[in-house]
């Protein structure tokens, strides 16, 4: 039992290691998570406008 959690122990220490020597490289998940959302937004803002566009001009047809 001694050596699993010893051997466990050296394996997380390693790992760790080259997690730190690596440093961070591109956009974590919640920086993901936010642009991901923001995009949503935005694309519901702009679906939104053209909606209202169309529905004006078609208010604007005659006989309509």
């Amino acid at each position: 039992m001694n050596r699993i959690l010893n051997a466990t122990a050296a394996r997380v220490g390693v790992r760790l290691a080259r997690l730190r020597d690596e440093g961070e490289a591109g956009a974590e998940t919640t920086e993901w998570i936010f642009i991901v959302v923001g995009a949503l937004v935005i694309g519901g803002v702009v679906i939104a406008a053209i909606t209202a566009f169309v529905d004006g001009q078609i208010a604007l047809l005659p006989g309509g």
